[in-house]
């Protein structure tokens, strides 16, 4: 069993097995809108909880359409989400 954690103590919720969480852990994901250039799009994108937010938003896995649009209600009412 390894019970990996992030530079800020935070479980790394990518690797760690529902068998390894323990009462008072910290467990997350760190989650970024981003609004393309143009302004017509977004995006959002989860990463480590470690990560700066331009690493989340390069590095980090996109997130489902509609998981997003209930996180970040005002940009899916305004704009169109780009897959």
């Amino acid at each position: 069993m390894t019970r990996e954690t992030n530079s800020n103590g935070t479980l790394n919720a990518y690797v760690v097995r529902g068998i390894e969480v323990e009462p008072n852990d910290h467990y997350g994901y760190k989650i970024v809108a981003v609004i393309s250039g143009e302004g017509h799009f977004w995006s959002a994108y989860m990463g480590l909880t470690d990560w700066s937010d331009s690493r989340v938003a390069a590095e980090g896995d996109k997130i489902l359409p509609a998981v997003a649009e209930k996180l970040f209600p005002t940009l899916a009412n305004n704009f169109e989400y780009y897959y």
